[in-house]
């Protein structure tokens, strides 16, 4: 069992994220903390406007850099004002769109383990 880690209450997580396995885990990971929610999955960004709704009453944005469907760099000023933007994608950082390099971000390396996600959240909420 995963040591517990702080989160303030009521937080609202979306997935944006086109792989099975992968929108299954990070669903997974996400109930392992009861004061998270997942609010939905994003599988193709070919009209961010469609889904914009859901981005700005969005807490945590869990992203793949590739995903169906768009250019992830049009997803940019759409996200701008998500709190918490964590990276779920198997690329390198140094390959990371600029957008993603100007702002404060996490980032989780595909593939992502249990205690990979908990250090994630912990680091989020600066609980060591």
């Amino acid at each position: 069992m995963l040591d517990a880690v702080y989160t303030p209450p009521n937080l609202k997580c979306l997935i944006i994220e086109d792989e099975p396995l992968a929108i299954k885990k990070i669903v997974e990971y996400i109930q392992m903390f009861p004061s998270l929610s997942i609010t939905g999955t994003i599988k193709d960004i070919e009209d961010p406007s469609c889904f914009a709704p859901d981005l700005q009453s969005t807490d945590i944005l869990f992203l793949d850099l590739v995903v169906s469907g768009g250019i992830i760099e049009d997803l940019a000023e759409y996200i701008a004002g998500i709190p918490f933007l964590v990276i779920t994608s198997a690329i390198s950082k140094r390959d990371y769109p600029a957008f993603v390099k100007q702002r404060s971000h996490y980032a989780l390396q595909k593939p992502i383990s249990p205690e990979m996600f908990r250090k994630c959240i912990a680091e989020m909420f600066n609980v060591q």
